[in-house]
């Protein structure tokens, strides 16, 4: 299997450890989160995801120009431990005896917000560790692994430990999952450093420069276009419509809502094993088929009848989801050189948070002209047109050449 080999070189394997951790304990943090907001003001919690993706669309778009010129080693440590004291906050108040709202939206935020410094370093920092193509390639699909397997496992840790540790202590288990990603990220050094790549990659640049470079290609242009929509559709189904959901099927019961997520989870870690694990010669249309895959999940999602099947339809939707992903970050590090790698993502973060805080703004508008099951079909019908579009004109055009 190409990922086994890449977990043979130890920075790999180790920096795909810390962040397994670490995404998990996030994981942790948002089920909490989102099944509180939504219990407490409802349809109403969108406008929290909203303005979580407004601090994270500011930092991507402003802060930029800053962590460029940073070492992307020492941000990611830098960040981790920022956002593990910042997470301890709501624990030290409560030992204070004064948690408040206002308090968790701010360390809601500020988690979200320092994203736009970790994962543009994080993915130019992965083809200094893997050190040749072929690694880098399973090295990708190794991570794609990590976010899919958090949605897996996260939920059942929330089940397994409500009834041990109090509440507010998941967000102790997520500062000490940050500790173990930054201890993973320092002692993940490369072999050998290129110093040229290495000061190539410190160089400063803009977002600006981020979109030339993607106008360059009319196929990442489009691409581009997809992920950013394709975000905001994400949001407002998986992010927020499916909690909704699950509380008008079975009112109150956050373990039904935790084995949504799971299931989903489930189907994300075997969608990434499987595409992880597939030599993606041909990346634009592996892509495009995810989209349908996944849009086809979704749209089984908001017809579901019961729980059961909604259960299946979120393993179906989820294992469409790195399919569409995992080539998208091989064409972009293939591509595109070092120093313009973090801007991509930043760009590319930028565009998804975009779209997705438009729509978490409308949110409470939208559920409450709409039911949660036919906005979610409709978000997947989404889907599933960009990526039949998007595969109809790439095959048109390489009929051509």
């Amino acid at each position: 299997m190409l990922m086994l080999r890449a977990l043979r070189r130890r920075s790999v394997a180790l920096l795909w450890a810390g962040q397994a951790l670490s995404a998990v304990g996030d994981e942790i943090f948002r089920v909490a989160l989102i099944w509180l907001a939504v219990g407490l003001i409802g349809a109403d919690a969108g406008y929290i995801g909203a303005a979580q993706s407004a601090a994270l669309l500011l930092l991507s778009l402003f802060g930029g120009r800053w962590a460029d010129r940073w070492d992307h080693r020492r941000t990611m440590i830098a960040v981790d431990a920022a956002r593990g004291l910042i997470v301890l906050l709501p624990v030290l108040a409560f030992r204070a005896g004064a948690v408040s709202l206002p308090l968790l939206v701010f360390v809601a935020l500020a988690l979200s917000g320092l994203s736009a410094f970790f994962d543009p370093a994080l993915q130019a920092y992965l083809p200094e560790v893997s050190g040749d193509a072929e690694t880098l390639e399973a090295a990708n699909g190794l991570m794609s692994t990590i976010a899919r397997l958090a949605r897996a496992v996260g939920p059942g840790v929330v089940g397994l430990l409500s009834g041990w540790i109090p509440t507010i202590h998941f967000f102790t288990l997520d500062a000490l999952s940050f500790g173990a990603s930054a201890l993973s990220v320092s002692a993940a050094r490369p072999k050998r450093r290129d110093a040229a790549a290495g000061a190539d990659a410190l160089e400063p640049g803009s977002m600006g420069a981020a979109w030339r470079a993607i106008r360059r290609s009319s196929l990442m242009t489009y691409l581009l276009f997809v992920k950013s929509a394709g975000g905001g559709l994400w949001a407002l189904a998986y992010g927020l419509g499916l909690a909704i959901l699950v509380q008008k099927l079975a009112p109150g019961d956050v373990r039904a809502f935790g084995l949504a997520i799971a299931s989903y989870g489930a189907g994300n870690v075997a969608g990434a094993l499987w595409v992880g694990n597939i030599r993606r010669t041909r990346p634009a249309e592996i892509l495009f088929g995810g989209y349908v895959w996944m849009g086809l999940g979704f749209i089984a999602m908001g017809l579901a009848p019961g729980l059961r099947a909604l259960f299946a339809a979120c393993a179906w939707a989820g294992f469409g989801g790195p399919i569409n992903d995992l080539p998208f970050v091989d064409m972009v590090q293939k591509l595109y050189p070092v120093r313009e790698i973090p801007r991509m993502f930043r760009l590319r973060m930028a565009a998804e948070t975009s779209a997705g805080l438009v729509l978490l703004a409308a949110s409470p508008r939208i559920f409450r002209a709409w039911n949660p099951g036919p906005v979610i079909a409709f978000c997947g019908a989404a889907f599933a047109a960009f990526g039949a579009y998007g595969f109809a004109r790439y095959c048109a055009v390489r009929q051509a050449m």
